[in-house]
């Protein structure tokens, strides 16, 4: 499917120097910046699915292809949705906050020799 926009002269203006900056044309960061978008909206949603080892496998894999440089459109805005979900679980399943424990122990720090 293809679309015409018309942007403001600043955002073709930046579009063009970070083109030029990453060597990269204008339509690949309009794609990557489209992707994103609709991935974080389709994101937010969720599907309530669990994270599982195999998400995760596949999470690395998409890393690892962002990092060589291969990844494609559609995998960047997989690995997107991916990155939202685990960062979700282990925000889920973390310790929780240190906060209580680190005022006490200032106290303590603070209190003179006995």
């Amino acid at each position: 499917m293809k679309y015409e926009i018309d942007l403001p002269a600043d955002i073709q203006h930046c579009l063009s120097a970070r083109a030029s900056e990453t060597g990269q044309d204008v339509v690949h960061l309009i794609q990557l910046a489209v992707t994103r978008f609709v991935s974080e909206e389709v994101g937010a949603n969720g599907d309530g699915s669990q994270w599982t080892q195999e998400r995760d496998d596949r999470r690395c894999e998409l890393i690892d292809r962002e990092i060589a440089g291969t990844i494609s459109v559609p995998e960047r805005a997989e690995l997107a949705g991916l990155q939202r979900m685990a960062e979700q679980h282990f925000d889920e399943i973390a310790s929780p906050p240190m906060e209580e424990a680190l005022k006490l122990h200032k106290r303590l720090l603070s209190q003179p020799d006995a």
